[in-house]
């Protein structure tokens, strides 16, 4: 179990208790957009779920998409080690003709992003609809 504190209440811990790679739909997929995967994370992203959360976006980034999405705006907790990946996850995305965007709604998750040295590999979208539409724009 790890704690974190929350810059918005200074005198509160927020606890994360961890997640077991079997916890309930931590990764969905939009199938609604055309030639768009939209991955929409579950609440914490940790070294569990590390396991899963390749193997979608790999999955995601081979099937022919020109871009992929993940959606972290319900995402209370991102791990560095995961946050880290995501640099990684970009080139290779880009080696196969596809486009990796993030949405990303908590400081958690920018401070996660930051620290990683991650964060200025991707560019600000406000919504699904900004980060799906085409073209590829690396």
């Amino acid at each position: 179990m790890s704690v974190v504190t929350d810059p918005r209440r200074s005198s509160r811990l927020r606890w994360y208790r961890g997640s077991a790679a079997h916890d309930e739909a931590l990764l969905r997929v939009d199938p609604g957009r055309q030639g768009c995967w939209v991955l929409r994370a579950g609440s914490e992203l940790d070294a569990a779920r590390q396991p899963q959360f390749c193997a979608l976006l790999d999955r995601a980034v081979r099937s022919g998409a020109q871009v992929v999405v993940l959606d972290l705006r319900g995402t209370d907790f991102l791990s560095i080690r995961l946050a880290a990946l995501l640099g990684p996850a970009k080139a290779n995305a880009w080696q196969h003709g596809v486009e990796l965007r993030l949405l990303i709604g908590s400081l958690e998750v920018e401070r996660a992003l930051e620290l990683a040295g991650v964060r200025p590999l991707f560019r600000h979208y406000s919504c699904v609809d900004d980060a799906s539409e085409h073209p590829v724009d690396v």
